[in-house]
């Protein structure tokens, strides 16, 4: 996490293949602006459900997003190598035709020890018990299924890196 003009932001790094799923990060993590509408219901939202909530105050997201594997991996060792790592990376699992999301994830884990990792899934074939073998440490490692929702990701993400 970062501090630009006393705001507080998040890195994330997202690759995920499919561009109507990139477009649902990108809404969620703010990339594009809320209608005052939205912002009334989120408000509204924060209020009745979690009223110690600070809406203003909550840290925004720098997000990059690419479509593939190894994309991932050379945005994060760009980033890693120019002192501006990641806070977070979200990578799907599936990414053809490239290397998939646990390879990248892998090899970004090697530049980075550090970054919270999380892997989304539409499919249930690799058991979390996979993902920390060959992702380690589990203790930065997170995975959630398809179908999510993004809006609770995003404030679970700010969760993991104020934790971290």
């Amino acid at each position: 996490m970062y501090t630009r003009q006393d705001q507080e932001y998040i890195k994330i790094l997202v690759a995920d293949d499919d561009e109507d799923v990139l477009e649902c990060y990108r809404e969620a993590f703010g990339e594009k602006e809320l209608t005052d509408q939205v912002r009334a219901l989120e408000e509204l939202a924060a209020e009745l459900f979690n009223p110690e909530m600070d809406i203003e105050n909550q840290p925004k997201f720098d997000m990059v997003v690419c479509n593939q594997g190894d994309d991932a991996v050379k945005v994060a060792a760009a980033a890693r190598q120019d002192g501006e790592p990641f806070d977070v990376v979200i990578l799907d699992v599936r990414m053809p035709p490239g290397i998939d999301g646990i390879e990248a994830g892998s090899q970004i884990r090697k530049l980075d020890p550090d970054v919270e990792i999380v892997f989304i899934s539409g499919h249930t074939d690799v058991p979390f018990e996979e993902l920390q073998r060959r992702v380690p440490p589990p203790l930065r490692l997170h995975y959630f299924n398809k179908p999510l929702s993004f809006i609770q990701l995003a404030e679970d993400v700010v969760t993991m890196v104020r934790t971290h």
